[in-house]
C-alpha cells in the first residue's frame, strides 16, 4: 500500500478546500432578472414588467427598433412621473440590495430621462438621468422632491443613437459606465463616468424613467455575470448584446 507523505496530504487538502471555496464564490453570482423584448408583441406592454408608477399618460409598449433592422426594443411612457407619466419595473425586484445592471439605451428627443433603481414607489427610488440643459448623467434621489447626489462631465448624448450603459448598485455607493453600443471596449477597461453615494434606499427595483427606448437587460448580483450572463434556467449563453445585433457588452 502507497504511503502518502504529511507534506503530500496537507498540499491536497489545501488544494481541494480552494477548489471548493472557487466553486461556492462562483455559484453566489446569479442572474436575477434579464429581456431583450424578442418575445413580446409589437404595441403591447412589455411581458416581463409591471407598472410599478401609474400615471395618467401609461403608453409604454414594444416597438421595432428605430436604428437597427429585426430588432424589437421598449418604448417606455413619454412623459415623466411627475408630468403625468408611468414607471415600468421588472415587478421582481422590492428585495433587491444589491445589484449590477447592464443595458442598452437611446433617447429618442433631448429631454430628462433615464431609469430608476432601489425603487419601491412613486415617491421612493433613485433616479439616473440624461439632462438636455446640463448635457450631463445625473444621479437623483426622489422622496417628496428632488435631490442631486451625483453628475458626470458634459458628454455627447445625442438623441437616437444607442448606447450600452452599466450600472453598480453596492451598498451605499453607486457608480454607472456607458460607451456607444457598438464600441466592443469590455466595460471592465472603463472608468466611471458618474459616482455618487447616498444612504437612503436600500432595496429596491429596476426600471424606466421618461421616454426611452431599453434592450438587452441584464440584471445580476455578480459582475461577472453581466459579461458571460446565464439564463434563467441555467443554460450558458452569449451575452444578449451579441445574440440581438452583433454588438458585445
Amino acid at each position: 500500500m502507497l504511503k502518502l507523505q504529511p507534506q503530500i496530504i496537507i498540499t491536497v487538502l489545501i488544494f481541494s478546500g480552494l477548489l471548493l471555496l472557487g466553486s461556492s464564490t462562483v455559484a453566489f453570482g446569479k442572474v436575477l432578472f434579464s429581456d431583450n423584448f424578442e418575445s413580446d408583441s409589437i404595441d403591447s406592454p412589455p411581458s416581463k414588467w409591471a407598472v410599478g408608477h401609474k400615471g395618467p399618460v401609461n403608453d409604454g409598449k414594444v416597438i421595432k427598433d428605430p436604428i437597427r433592422p429585426n430588432n424589437l426594443v421598449f418604448s417606455s411612457p413619454t412623459e415623466r412621473h411627475d408630468a403625468k407619466g408611468s414607471i415600468y419595473v421588472t415587478g421582481k425586484g422590492k428585495d433587491w440590495t444589491d445589484y449590477y445592471v447592464q443595458w442598452e439605451m437611446l433617447f429618442p428627443k433631448a429631454f430628462y430621462m433615464g431609469i430608476v433603481f432601489r425603487f419601491s414607489g412613486g415617491e421612493s427610488f433613485y433616479l439616473l438621468d440624461r439632462r438636455e440643459n446640463t448635457k450631463k448623467l445625473d444621479f437623483w434621489k426622489r422622496e417628496n422632491g428632488w435631490e442631486n447626489f451625483g453628475s458626470s462631465e458634459k458628454r455627447d448624448l445625442a438623441p437616437n443613437k444607442w448606447f450600452a450603459l452599466q450600472l453598480a448598485a453596492k451598498g451605499t455607493k453607486f457608480e454607472v459606465k456607458i460607451k456607444e453600443a457598438k464600441d466592443k471596449t469590455e466595460f471592465k477597461q472603463l472608468d466611471p463616468a458618474l459616482s455618487g453615494s447616498n444612504e437612503n434606499f436600500k432595496k429596491g427595483d429596476f426600471g424606466n424613467y421618461g421616454h426611452v427606448l431599453l434592450d438587452n437587460v441584464v440584471i445580476a448580483t455578480s459582475v461577472d455575470e453581466l459579461s458571460t450572463p446565464v439564463e434563467l434556467n441555467g443554460n450558458f449563453a452569449t451575452n444578449w448584446g451579441s445574440v440581438k445585433s452583433g454588438y458585445t457588452f
